[in-house]
C-alpha cells in the first residue's frame, strides 16, 4: 500500500522529470562541443541541442558572447525549473516552489553584492535571472535603493528581511557582503525544511542527507580558502553555513584547524571518508583549490545521480532534477569560456562533471 501510495503521488513527477532529462546533453554531444575549433563553431553545434531556440530568442541575429550565452542559459534554466513546479500539486508543488527560492536568493545575492561593490543599476540587472514579473519588479526596484541598508528594509518577505537584518552589524565591521550572502543561504535552507514537514519521515531524510552534503562540502571548501587567504577568525565565523545540528557539529570540528590536511582529517570522520581521501591525494599533489571544488561537484553529481536510479516515485526525483540540469547548465557555460580562450579539449574537460 505504501509503494502504491507513492508511485501514484509521484507517478506524474517521474514523468515529467523523465522527460525533461531524456533531452540532457548526451556524451557524445559533450565532445562535439569540446572539439570545436572556434567559438562560432560551438554556438552552431551547441544551435542543433534543445538549448537552439532559446539561443535564437535571444540573439537572433548576432552571436551571442560567452556572458550572453550563460544568462541565456540561466534564464532557460530557470523557466524549465519554473514550469515543471507550476506543474505540480499539493505538497510536491510546495516542496518544489521552496526549492526553486533559489532563483530568489540568488538573486538577492547577486543585487546586494554588486551594490557594495558600486555597480550601476543597470549592470546588475544583467547578471539577474528572474523566474517570474514579479521577481523581475522586486529586482530592479530594490537596484535603485541608495545603500544596502535601504534595500534590505524594502524587501517585502519580513522573515527574509530579519534575517538579513540581524547580519547588518557584521556587514558594517567587516565591509563585506559576505554575511549577507550567509544570512540568505539558511534562510533558504530552512523554507526547504520547512516544506518538508508535510513528508513522511523516509523522504525528508532523504533530502536533508542530500542537502548536508553540499553544505558539510561548501564549508570544508570554505575553510580550505580561508586558510590559502589567511582569514582571520570573526571572517570564518561569519562565512560558514549553519543548517542541522550534525552539520553545524562538524563545521565546530574544522573551524579552528590551521592546515588543509586537517581539515580533510576531519572531513575523512565523517560519511564522506573515501572523498576525503580523494581530496587529500588532490591537494597535495595539485595546491589547487579549484580541482578540489571539481572533486566535490563530481561527488555531489554523483550522489544526486542515485536519486533517480532504482525506485523513482520519491522526493529525489524532484531534488535530482533541478540539481543535473543546473550542472548541464553550468557544463556548457565552461565549454564556451573554455573554446573562447582557445583552451584544448582536455583542459576544457577536466571542468566539466558528466554524469
Amino acid at each position: 500500500m505504501k509503494a502504491y501510495r507513492a508511485a501514484k503521488e509521484f507517478g506524474f513527477v517521474n514523468a515529467r522529470v523523465r522527460g525533461q532529462l531524456a533531452r540532457s546533453l548526451k556524451i557524445g554531444t559533450y565532445e562535439r562541443l569540446l572539439r570545436s575549433k572556434d567559438y562560432a563553431e560551438f554556438i552552431k553545434a551547441l544551435m542543433t541541442t534543445h538549448y537552439g531556440p532559446a539561443i535564437v530568442a535571444a540573439t537572433p541575429a548576432k552571436l551571442p558572447s560567452p556572458e550572453k550565452l550563460a544568462m541565456i542559459l540561466a534564464t532557460n534554466y530557470s523557466d524549465v525549473s519554473h514550469k515543471l513546479t507550476r506543474s505540480l500539486s499539493g505538497k510536491v508543488r510546495d516542496f518544489a516552489e521552496a526549492y526553486s527560492l533559489v532563483f530568489l536568493t540568488e538573486g538577492l545575492k547577486t543585487v546586494i553584492r554588486g551594490m557594495h561593490v558600486g555597480l550601476d543599476r543597470d549592470e546588475i540587472l544583467s547578471f539577474v535571472v528572474p523566474v517570474s514579473p514579479v521577481q523581475a519588479e522586486l529586482f530592479a526596484r530594490l537596484v535603485k535603493k541608495e545603500n544596502v541598508e535601504k534595500l534590505i528594509e524594502d524587501i517585502p518577505i519580513l522573515d527574509l528581511k530579519i534575517a538579513l537584518l540581524t547580519r547588518l552589524p557584521a556587514y558594517l565591521e567587516l565591509e563585506s557582503s559576505v554575511p549577507f550572502e550567509i544570512a540568505l543561504e539558511e534562510w533558504y535552507l530552512r523554507k526547504v525544511m520547512e516544506s518538508l514537514e508535510a513528508f513522511p519521515d523516509e523522504d525528508q531524510q532523504r533530502i536533508i542527507q542530500l542537502l548536508e552534503n553540499r553544505v558539510d562540502l561548501r564549508n570544508t571548501i570554505m575553510m580550505l580558502r580561508a586558510l590559502v587567504l589567511g582569514l582571520n577568525r570573526r571572517m570564518i565565523g561569519v562565512s560558514m553555513v549553519r543548517f542541522t545540528e550534525d552539520s553545524w557539529t562538524y563545521v565546530d570540528s574544522i573551524r579552528w584547524r590551521t592546515s588543509w590536511a586537517d581539515v580533510l582529517m576531519q572531513l575523512k570522520k565523517t560519511r564522506h571518508t573515501a572523498l576525503a581521501a580523494q581530496l587529500s591525494r588532490i591537494y597535495g599533489k595539485t595546491n589547487d583549490l579549484a580541482e578540489i571544488e571539481l572533486a566535490v561537484e563530481d561527488y555531489l553529481a554523483q550522489q544526486i545521480k542515485k536519486q533517480l536510479t532504482g525506485y523513482p516515485f520519491h522526493l529525489g526525483t524532484v531534488i535530482g532534477f533541478f540539481n543535473l540540469k543546473y550542472l548541464e547548465m553550468r557544463n556548457v557555460i565552461s565549454i564556451a569560456v573554455g573554446v573562447e580562450k582557445g583552451e584544448p579539449a582536455s583542459i576544457i574537460r577536466q571542468m566539466i562533471t558528466i554524469w
